[in-house]
């Protein structure tokens, strides 16, 4: 079962997904995220930093300014092979980076932030990170029952007493509608955004993250 950190949102869980000042340091070895093994450390389990792009600079490579979940500014430099070019067209800012196995690099200018040397472990998301975060929650309190089903748009709740079925998007699964009529409401709305968002909820929730058997990546 994917490790959802008890009654706490997916996302909202900083050890799964810590902000930057709770990533190991790379030349540490945090026992949060490591365990020694026969011959060396290997991961204990895994894990996703999460920031909103706030700016983007660089000639030589891509560097993204990025805000965690407390607020904190940090560079994440993209040390890939291709410097980060193929990222560039979805560069925007207020959508979301997410970095696997991120930690805390001293950079040469002295600054610390994140080094990425590997393209399949960052991708950015086409929302903003309170978007994501809200798309957690609401996922959380469905599973937990906390919230009546209805619609979307006018908020029509489902009742099988009076034959009244909603249906899910398509896409995301999680919004629910009365009708069609609703739903394309819904999407011009602000559901075209937020539909994103919850996509990528449940590719985190997917994944086990309190048990590492090999790295994932995007």
């Amino acid at each position: 079962m994917p490790d959802t950190g008890g009654s706490q949102s997916l996302l909202r869980n900083n050890v799964n997904f810590p902000t930057f000042s709770d990533l190991p340091y790379e030349n540490g070895v945090d026992p949060t995220y490591y365990v020694q093994g026969p011959y060396s450390f290997s991961p204990r389990q895994h894990w996703c930093f999460l920031g909103e792009i706030v700016g983007s600079y660089g000639l030589c490579r891509v560097l993204l300014r990025v805000k965690d979940k407390d607020g904190q500014v940090v560079t994440i430099g993209l040390y890939t092979d291709d410097r980060g070019r193929p990222l560039v067209p979805q560069i925007k800012e207020g959508h979301t980076v997410a970095v696997l196995y991120g930690e805390q690099h001293g950079f040469l200018d002295m600054t610390v932030g994140i080094r990425v040397e590997e393209p399949s472990i960052i991708r950015i998301i086409p929302c903003s990170l309170e978007q994501l975060l809200k798309a957690s929650d609401e996922v959380a309190a469905r599973k937990l029952n906390t919230q009546s089903i209805c619609c979307g748009s006018c908020g029509k709740k489902e009742n099988t007493s009076d034959n009244t079925h909603l249906r899910l998007c398509a896409r995301c699964k999680q919004a629910s509608y009365c009708g069609a009529v609703c739903q394309k409401k819904a999407w011009v709305d602000g559901h075209k955004t937020d539909c994103k968002a919850l996509v990528w909820v449940q590719w985190f929730a997917a994944r086990n993250w309190g048990v590492f058997n090999g790295y994932f990546n995007f």
